[in-house]
């Protein structure tokens, strides 16, 4: 029988209270009860972990899309870095983003395009219910956009598709297009840490793209995105890094739609 870890935890817990009251004031008993529960609090863990080792691959992307589908709000800070491998060189570019979204349809993306030169190219999207806004430096204004799907299609492929990654899983509803949880040929690979975090990695095809998900194994936060495209005369790295969280507070100002005042 296969008992949920929050059940399993306060089986334990309660176990523990009942023993400590019945051996109060016995320190030697006490040492023991604190050595067995040790012991099955490892075991627990150990439960845990043969449990996760045990998932598929597709089954973790499975749970990763149902962890954003159902999230209450979201946000994070990241950057996608794209490595340009040609016979003269290597070039490199850099899009940091930023997302925050509360449920059920308040979000805002940005992202910046550092190549040009003087200031940092900058496109948001902003959503607050069926009003749709976006702002684009390359052709500044305020754009009114029919729905969150094309403005988040408008910006897919120049963010380094950081516009749509993310979005589509917490807004699949709204959002259309090919998400990470749908790779195909999928294969769960040796697992990684990134920034701490202990991660299963996945690897999969987008086309022709291989493709490799860092997946955090608690939360089943998207970590990292690796990808390899290759084109006739070049190729590309590219690499998507996440500082992420779910559920927390998102601010006002963090969900502020709020061009750039450009001279």
């Amino acid at each position: 029988m296969n008992i949920p870890a929050q059940c399993q935890r306060k089986a334990i817990g309660y176990a523990r209270r009942q023993i400590r009251h019945r051996l109060a004031g016995n320190p030697q008993a006490h040492r023991l009860l604190w050595l067995l529960m040790s012991g099955l609090f490892a075991v627990v863990a150990e439960g845990q972990d043969v449990k996760s080792n045990a998932l598929t691959g597709q089954e973790i992307l499975l749970r990763m899309a149902k962890a954003y589908a159902t999230c209450e709000s979201y946000c994070d800070l990241g950057v996608v870095k794209t490595v340009f491998i040609e016979k003269d060189g290597n070039s490199v570019t850099t899009k940091p983003f930023a997302t925050a979204f509360v449920r059920p349809n308040h979000f805002r993306y940005q992202y910046e395009d550092n190549r040009s030169e003087g200031e940092a190219l900058v496109y948001i999207i902003w959503a607050n219910g069926n009003e749709v806004q976006t702002w684009w430096d390359v052709n500044p204004g305020i754009q009114k956009k029919r729905n969150l799907e094309s403005a988040v299609a408008g910006a897919t492929g120049v963010s380094g598709c950081s516009a749509h990654n993310v979005p589509a899983m917490l807004l699949p509803d709204r959002i259309g297009g090919r998400k990470l949880s749908q790779l195909s040929d999928v294969n769960r690979v040796e697992d990684d840490k990134v920034n701490g975090f202990d991660c299963f990695r996945i690897r999969g095809k987008e086309g022709d793209d291989v493709t490799v998900l860092w997946i955090d194994k608690r939360t089943y936060l998207l970590r990292r995105i690796k990808s390899d495209s290759k084109f006739s005369d070049f190729r590309t790295e590219e690499t998507t890094s996440y500082h992420a969280a779910f559920n927390r507070r998102i601010t006002d100002k963090m969900l502020e739609f709020n061009p750039p005042k450009r001279k």
